[in-house]
């Protein structure tokens, strides 16, 4: 059911388009590899729904899909605005008001009300993902209110988001809020946190701490890098996290969008020379909310984050609430084939080396690499029960799927966010070659490999030794013989 063909992981976020059954099921069948949960919308209720949905169809199936929780993070609001929405004219003037109030041409309030104190004047205030651009010329100390100037005309409505892009902004990392989200997802089966508006290590940190207190001190964090702060800190907050997230849609609108693709490019190269998964997230292919194909421009964009090495690619409202999240999701993946084909994978090997330890379980793991590009190795089995020899592997881009074979379900779910990796759980893993060589043959014929087909088998032995120190190219014609 899977698709293997393709190496670069597909990550959906399940709505109301999305959230049933059938759709889950139609969704991995097309390329979806994780699924994401955006706790900015929905209830419990309606999130377990999808939870329990996608749990039986692993279970009828025999997958593994990583379940993403997507926080909200310490982000800032409109208040509501008279009949929903009012319209601001360029070069009036507005007040922000720190004090709750229905909004108007004249005022309006917001949800933090420290922000007063946080900024100051000249500081750029966007809105709505930077759609109201607004200039504070005064600060009104006795009622606390913001004085701004109008920069373009714009109809804003209720509950809209505020960036603040030159501010430090006072607000706690984890609300009380996303600290019931943590507690909810840890005792519902989430596999990964995806972290937002990350500034510093420590916020990784303190998710840590909270997830640790619900019982999950394993939970994986993704940081999501999306205002300049966290560019400030990248390189801590890459060592700190299990995974980043390049969050293109908030950082377009806390720097400017023309350099996004800039820091996207160094993010993705940072987080592999380290052998940490990264997504590349937002507006991926955004028409097609309504379109069935996406713009010329969309596919580049795509065909970029893979030729730039990202793990995975990322379906925000095209699969959440969209006319063709199947469609969209289909069309990822069939594009990260396509461009997959042309990749130098001799020089990614190369690179791979290069960045790591250079131990004996990372020089095995371009050899593993290159030997399977040089021989045209139709798969890599890889035994392991921490997933770090399969994570190895992955960094160096090999030109076959990797089959991460494990006894550990967490292993098995937290690996198929790897760029090139699916996970197969087995009962117990052999604690010799000649039985990893066995066990490597059977999965390959359920596979779909062909007899004749080369395949690499590496692993550590004894098993459990947490070192990879072996790897035997094997012929699948042997499965005659088990």
């Amino acid at each position: 059911m899977y698709n293997i063909r393709k190496k670069t992981k597909v990550v959906c976020t399940i709505g109301p388009a999305s959230e049933s059954y059938d759709q889950l099921r139609a969704l991995i069948k097309a390329g979806m590899n994780v699924m994401r949960l955006n706790f900015s919308h929905g209830t419990y209720d309606e999130h377990l729904l999808k939870i329990n949905n996608i749990l039986q169809i692993e279970k009828e199936h025999g997958l593994f899909v990583p379940i993403m929780l997507d926080t909200r993070g310490p982000e800032i609001r409109t208040h509501l605005f008279e009949d929903g929405g009012v319209e601001l004219i360029r070069d009036e003037t507005i007040r922000i008001a720190m004090k709750e109030v229905l909004g108007s041409k004249e005022k309006f309030s917001v949800t933090h009300p420290g922000l007063f104190d946080d900024v100051a004047i000249g500081d750029l205030i966007k809105i709505d993902d930077g759609k109201l651009n607004l200039i504070i010329e005064e600060k009104d100390e006795e009622n606390r209110e913001l004085v701004c100037r109008i920069q373009n005309t714009h109809y804003v409505t209720n509950r809209k988001g505020l960036n603040a892009p030159f501010a430090r902004l006072s607000l706690p990392y984890i609300s009380e809020t996303d600290r019931n989200d943590l507690e909810f997802g840890c005792k519902n089966h989430i596999d990964m946190v995806a972290a937002s508006f990350v500034r510093r290590p420590e916020d990784v940190e303190e998710i840590r701490k909270v997830c640790a207190e619900f019982g999950r001190e394993d939970m994986r964090i993704i940081s999501k890098i999306e205002n300049r702060e966290a560019l400030d800190k990248i390189d801590e907050i890459i060592e700190a996290s299990d995974g980043i997230m390049v969050a293109r849609g908030d950082l377009g609108v806390e720097i400017e969008p023309e350099v996004v693709p800039v820091y996207q490019e160094l993010i993705i190269k940072k987080c592999r020379n380290l052998g940490k998964p990264v997504i590349t997230a937002t507006q991926m292919l955004d028409s097609m909310q309504t379109h069935p194909v996406p713009t010329r421009a969309e596919v580049s964009d795509v065909a970029t984050a893979i030729r730039e090495s990202t793990d995975a690619v990322m379906l925000s409202a095209e699969s959440a609430s969209g006319d063709y999240p199947v469609e969209a999701t289909k069309m990822q993946a069939k594009i990260a084939e396509t461009i997959e084909q042309f990749l130098d994978y001799k020089v990614l090997a190369e690179e791979a080396y290069e960045t790591s330890n250079r131990s004996v379980s990372d020089a095995i793991a371009t050899s593993v690499a290159n030997t399977a590009n040089l021989i045209g190795a139709k798969a890599i089995f890889c035994f392991s029960e921490t997933g770090r020899s399969g994570a190895r592997i992955s960094k160096a881009r090999p030109i076959c799927p990797i089959f991460l074979i494990t006894d550990i379900r967490e292993t098995a779910l937290n690996m198929n966010l790897y760029w090139g990796v699916n996970s197969i759980f087995i009962r117990h893993l052999p604690q010799f070659i000649e039985d990893m060589e066995a066990v490597s043959l059977v999965k390959a014929h359920d596979v779909g490999l062909k007899s004749g087909d080369p395949i690499i088998i590496t692993g550590g032995t004894p098993t459990g030794s947490g070192k990879t120190n072996f790897m035997r190219i094997v012929y699948v014609n042997k499965i005659k013989d088990i």
